[in-house]
């Protein structure tokens, strides 16, 4: 093993221990929403994190605001799709967007039916 791998493996070890950690890609959605006239289509990156037979769901996009020029979202520690859609749509209020619909990508590749999101 060359000096650069052996280094990255051995800082691995000391941040991360005895624990096994593993990140994969759980799901993506899509929402729509408006803000000041303007309709945004987020895509959204769900990803999955196992720790000691505990599961927590990750997503974080990001869009451009002629305001603010970039607005990050991110959610962590959800224990499922519904919660992190329930987070995202509460972010989404907070910084001014009203939602529209989302749809989830399905396990074939194909994207699902739109569901609307009722105003709160």
């Amino acid at each position: 093993m060359s000096w650069p791998r052996a280094h990255c493996a051995l800082i691995l070890r000391r941040f991360q221990g005895d624990k096994a950690i593993a990140i994969k890609h759980f799901k993506r959605f899509q929402y729509e929403a408006t803000k000041l006239g303007r309709t945004v289509v987020f895509q959204v990156t769900v990803f999955e994190k196992k720790e000691r037979n505990k599961a927590r769901l990750y997503a974080e996009t990001q869009c451009y605001d002629p305001l603010q020029f970039l607005i990050q979202f991110v959610i962590r520690d959800a224990p499922d799709l519904d919660t992190v859609i329930e987070r995202f749509t509460q972010q989404l209020i907070h910084r001014g967007f009203s939602p529209l619909q989302f749809r989830v990508k399905n396990d074939n590749g194909s994207w699902g039916t739109w569901s609307h999101i009722e105003a709160a």
